[in-house]
């Protein structure tokens, strides 16, 4: 489940009804989007709350389908800074929510106009325990965490860790929740942002702006792609950190300094994080960094349009296979 925060005292403040109708729709419709990546079926719309499933883990010794449930609330929480840079080119509120996630059975129930819908005890729990979630945040019942314990390797351990955020969770029998919470600096929101202040710890910002403003981070899982890339950024002076690997491209983003980089290039089908996952895990760390994605997908052009606020196939897009003077001068326009 993920549940907006206070939304009815938050459009109280909204005077236009299309703005109210926006604010709902920017979050509803980007938290929709994420869900239905990750493989999972919206079950209820309840206003300003979202409650869905992931079929493939009815065998629960699907790893990979549970990796996929960690990831999707990890992106989620991920995407805050954009959802509400994109409220706030609207003028509108800045919005907030809690994500809460468990396992067990449930029961799928299809009308005769063949809408499915969920009930059950496990989905009870998952509401009940939505309120334990810090704002944008998630916490996962004990059911989940116990099984998320027996899949040791599981990647998602390398970068998250639980931590127990009530030992009863209100039940009438004690039922441990846990907070899922990021090993990375800068990720997590800080109490300053849950007042409505992003603060932004930096040196000499002119400085800053200096020293990085030739820094490029390029992803893409396909070696002799990212030679030839880093070659011709290399003749034309950008210093360039190349990742065939996700996951060591977001620990390398998060361990460095935040502003280390003006650009970071993108592929979309990554292994591990694919491009749309690590562009939330990358802007949650900086929201101020560039972000191009180069891609030989046709079809990608309308996914990233829906999936990211201010999405620009003109300033966000370059696909594959480049042209060097059009990729240089894309590049250049990118940093100037």
């Amino acid at each position: 489940m993920v549940d907006m925060i206070d939304s009815t005292k938050v459009i109280s403040g909204i005077a236009v009804p299309y703005k109210i109708r926006e604010y709902y729709s920017i979050f509803l419709n980007s938290m929709s989007h994420m869900i239905k990546k990750y493989g999972a079926i919206i079950n209820k719309n309840a206003g300003d709350s979202l409650i869905y499933y992931f079929p493939e883990t009815s065998d629960s010794s699907n790893k990979s389908a549970f990796i996929d449930v960690i990831e999707c609330g990890l992106t989620m929480m991920a995407a805050f800074r954009v959802i509400n840079f994109k409220m706030s080119q609207l003028n509108l509120p800045r919005v907030d929510y809690r994500i809460s996630t468990d396992y067990g059975k449930n029961i799928v129930a299809k009308s005769t106009n063949s809408d499915s819908y969920l009930f059950g005890h496990t989905m009870n729990i998952c509401i009940k325990i939505n309120s334990k979630a810090p704002p944008n945040g998630m916490v996962i019942g004990n059911a989940l965490y116990q099984l998320l314990k027996s899949f040791s390797s599981a990647s998602f351990f390398d970068d998250y860790y639980f931590k127990i955020a009530d030992e009863s969770s209100g039940l009438k029998q004690p039922y441990p929740v846990y907070s899922v919470v990021s090993k990375y600096k800068n990720e997590n929101i800080t109490m300053e942002e849950k007042k409505g202040v992003v603060v932004i710890e930096h040196l000499n910002e002119q400085q800053q702006k200096q020293d990085r403003s030739r820094n490029i981070l390029l992803v893409d899982d396909e070696p002799d792609v990212v030679y030839t890339y880093e070659s011709m950024l290399r003749e034309e002076g950008y210093n360039v950190d190349t990742f065939t690997n996700s996951q060591q491209a977001l620990k390398h983003f998060a361990q460095s300094d935040p502003y280390h980089y003006k650009l970071v290039l993108l592929d979309v089908r990554i292994p591990n994080l694919n491009g749309i996952q690590l562009y939330y895990r990358l802007k949650a760390i900086n929201p101020k960094v560039k972000i191009i994605f180069v891609t030989a997908l046709d079809v990608i052009e309308d996914e990233l349009a829906a999936l990211l606020p201010g999405f620009s196939s003109d300033s966000d897009l370059i696909k594959k296979p480049i042209e060097r003077e059009n990729y240089i001068n894309r590049i250049k326009t990118a940093l100037s």
